[in-house]
Order: C-alpha cells, then structure tokens, then sequence
C-alpha cells in the first residue's frame, strides 16, 4: 500500500473490494464495515497509520484468544497485521461486529452439530457496539450474551479461567496405576504440581501425595479414593483448553436454555444432584445415582404423574437374561430369595420346573416381577413420568452408594437417597389429598402398593451439565458419559487432538 495516502485514504482502501481477502472478511462484512466507515467519513476509531491506542491494542490483545469469551477461533478467521495499525483496526470491527450474534444467540445451529453460517450486528447497532469509553473492556463484550445471572456467571467464570490458567499447556500421556505402577505415581506428581494441588518439594511424600490426589478427585467429582483409575487418569489428563470449551459449551447451553415453569423438577446426572423449586425457592435437594456408562441414563423432558408406594419392580429384559438368568441356573431359590414371581403369557410359574440350563441369554422367554416391600430394588417409593425410556425416580435398598463421589450404579433409572422427604414435599405442593401423615401410614402398610395420582403434574427436566454455577462459581464436573464432545467438536473444529494428552 502506498506510504503517501492520507489516514482517511490508507483506511478507504483497506476497506477496498481489492483488498477484502487480505484481510479475510467476506464480502457482507466488508459492505457492512465500508457503510460504517463511509458515515464517518473514513475516519478510524483507534488507529492511525503508525500506531494504534490502548483501546485497538487490549481489543486487539482480546480477539487474538477469542476462547476467553467462549468463541472459536474459527469465527475470527481474519488476517492481523505486525506494521499496519488501521487494518488491524478493521479486524478488530469486524471481529466485534461478528461477535455480537454468536454471544447473543449462539455459535451452534439447532441440531447443535454445525457452526452457524457468519453473521453481523446490524449498522445501526455498531456505534454502541463500540462504545468502549468506560475502559473495561471485556466486561462490555461479556455483557452482549443473556443476561441472565448463570449465563453471566459462566462468562466470568471462562474469564477469569483463561487468565489464570495456561491455555496451551502439553500434558504427556499417563497410564494407571495398574498399568504401570511407577509411571503412574510419578506422571500424577508432575500434572498435580502443574495444577497446583502439590508442592514440588512435597512431592516425594507419600502421604500429601496422595491427600492433593484425593482433593483433587474431589474437586473434579471423581471418588476421593486415591487410586490412578481409569476415571482419575481420563480427569488428570484433561487440558486447560478443553476445559474453557466445556464452560463455552455451558453457555451455548445457557443461550437456548427456556425458562423453568414456576414449578419443576431439575436432575443433574454430571452433578449427581435433583433439585425441586417452586416459585424461586429450593424447596428440597437431594443426591441421586445414575445410570453407568454402559447404562447412561438419557436426557429427556416429562411430567411427574404419580408417587407409587411400594411399587412393584417389572423387570427389563435386559436384567432378567443377563443377570437374572445365570443366577436362577445357579439355584431357582433366587426367585424365592428375592420375592420375585417368574411369568410367561400371564400365568405363574414354578422355577423349580424350568430347565434352566437350556435357557441361553438371548432367548429368555419369562417375564420377571419383584413384588413390593423392603427388598424391592425400587424401595419403598417409585416416582412415575411418561417416557420413551421407561426410566424413573425411585427409592432404593442400596443406601451406601450415596456417601460416594461419584454416583454412576444403576441400569439408567434414578435413584434418590431421599424419597419420602421428596414425596413429602411433593404432595404438599401438590395439596393432595394424601399428606405427610397419610404417607406415613401408607408406608407403615409394609409391602401394600398404593399408587397415588398428583393432582397436577411437576414438570420434570433431566438434563447433562458438565460446568455448573455454584454459590456464584463456576465448577467443572466430570463428563462422566462423555458426552461433551460431541458438541464440541462442532464448536471447536480442529481442537480435537489437544483436548486431553496424546
């Protein structure tokens, strides 16, 4: 570009249909900015030909990571330059113009597997866009996603994140404990250190090795056990950068998320967690276990219909010939054991007479049902809503695995550790005819199922959310099934090898 052009005119080319590939703006985006620039009558914002003010440079320092706001890199495909201060002024622009839309309304299309195509802040909108007069810079662009509190919490929280946190750390490779015992202990050492749960000088004793390890199985939603698993491995070699994905990820969540009914039940399977409220007020909260990760339990939303107690348990058939089958070849007193009937086309039969070594797995031809009462795998309370999944909320025997981290048990169902205090509150809300004391009774009638209807169906929402927002923190669980990057890897393309160590 020729040195003798004025400011104006070094800025009017720039913005030429000649020069819109230098610079990588697409030809909306050009129009949109030459408009701009044309009413100003080419006058640049922040730049002039040598030099470029505080505002360009931390606007310029800003978009150069756009992951500090939750943005791909690929939306800021723009072409910066070392000695031309006014393009790199029209970068910016373009960058802030593209910005808007993508923190207001998302990166993602609606099946969630694509970017969007491009888009741009309208030119009317574009003056107050850069209004930066105030100095805080990356408050303003934080503040033109929802406005509403988790949304802005996650923002800050990805901030504040990618400040204090090195964006391209390399982590090496670890294998588990019973892999290799000794390249194990020695790889945790070195990614705890990097992480700061441990001192290098600390390093060599056993005992603050293991306690950093146990915090920080804890704070990652692992079992604080101190063992290198699987589960402890996948969570130590996750990168910074993967990390500030999964809380951009939160906030594309957050962006499409439809407002609560003024009543409803949330399920968290990350967080382990089923929280009811009603009119804003956290009426109860409660630990739950979920599905394993062969049996995830799914995402879907429902109506709460009835609170049975006592239920029976019909079980899958999945269970009956994987698991109930090898038992009953076993002895047929299994059935018996654990008050179960055994039925085909309707009618009772007698388990002792089945030759059942003949049955293979995929060919079971019974029906199985566990009658109601305190052995029951549901309990002494089953929480009924329509689904394709034939999934609930029910009570549970098992009460131990609540104390656990990491609650990932049961076949896909949800298992509460409170259900009495839940259908309590449940039927308060609900002012049914059925109470807390005539719950009680009801219970006290060991074994006798009793169905009772809700007057008015709780919405129920169970939901997959890896990041949350606690006590106004942003916390990162474990994406336990793994579902996370299914949807990051439309959002980031490209990244998928420098997510967790190669």
């Amino acid at each position: 570009m020729q040195q003798n052009l004025s400011t104006e005119e070094t800025l009017k080319a720039i913005l030429s249909e000649e020069y819109k590939e230098t610079l990588g703006i697409d030809e909306e985006g050009r129009n949109l900015l030459y408009t701009f620039y044309e009413q100003r009558r080419f006058k640049p914002l922040w730049a002039k030909k040598k030099s470029i003010n505080a505002t360009g440079e931390e606007l310029l320092k800003l978009l150069k990571h756009p992951i500090r706001f939750g943005m791909s890199d690929k939306r800021f495909d723009l072409n910066w330059s070392d000695d031309q201060p006014i393009q790199n002024e029209v970068v910016i622009v373009c960058g802030l113009a593209r910005s808007y839309n993508d923190l207001k309304y998302g990166m993602l299309d609606s099946t969630m597997t694509h970017l969007k195509p491009l888009s741009y802040v309208s030119l009317k909108s574009l003056d107050t866009l850069l209004d930066f007069s105030s100095n805080n810079y990356a408050e303003k662009i934080i503040s033109w996603g929802p406005s509403d509190s988790t949304y802005q919490s996650l923002a800050r929280g990805l901030y504040t994140f990618v400040q204090n946190n090195p964006i391209g750390e390399h982590i090496k490779e670890l294998r588990t404990i019973k892999e290799d015992p000794a390249a194990a202990i020695t790889g945790t050492k070195e990614i705890l250190i990097s992480k700061g749960y441990l001192n290098a000088e600390e390093a060599t004793d056993s005992t603050t090795f293991v306690t950093a390890l146990k915090k920080f199985q804890t704070d990652h939603g692992c079992n604080p056990d101190g063992v290198i698993g699987t589960n402890t491995v996948q969570i130590l070699t996750e990168t910074n950068l993967h990390k500030a994905q999964r809380i951009a990820l939160a906030m594309e969540k957050q962006r499409r998320k439809q407002a609560y009914p003024s009543r409803y039940i949330a399920i968290n399977i990350p967080e382990y967690m089923l929280r009811l409220r009603n009119e804003d007020t956290l009426c109860i909260e409660t630990r739950i276990v979920v599905g394993k990760y062969e049996n995830q339990t799914p995402e879907l939303t429902s109506g709460m219909h009835t609170i049975v107690v006592y239920p029976y348990w019909n079980v899958p058939y999945s269970i009956a010939s994987k698991e109930i089958l090898p038992a009953a070849q076993r002895t047929p007193d299994y059935f018996a054991k654990n008050n179960m009937v055994l039925l085909q086309k309707g009618d009772t039969i007698n388990p002792h007479k089945v030759k059942w070594k003949k049955i293979k797995e995929n060919a079971f031809p019974y029906r199985v049902v566990q009658q109601p009462g305190y052995k029951n795998s549901l309990g002494i309370l089953k929480f009924d809503f329509y689904n394709k999944y034939d999934v609930y909320v029910h009570d549970t025997p098992s009460k131990g695995l609540f104390q656990t981290t990491a609650r990932a048990y049961s076949h896909g169902c949800i298992r509460t550790e409170n259900p009495v205090d839940l259908a309590k509150v449940i039927l308060g809300l609900d002012e049914n005819v059925v109470v807390a004391d005539s719950l009680d009774s009801l219970i006290a009638r060991t074994g006798i199922n009793h169905p009772v209807k809700l007057k008015k169906r709780i919405p129920v929402y169970v939901e997959y959310n890896s990041v949350i927002v606690q006590n106004g923190e942003t916390k990162i669980l474990r994406d336990v099934y793994l579902r996370d990057d299914k949807y990051l890897n439309a959002m980031f393309p490209g990244t998928e090898d420098t997510n967790h160590a190669n």
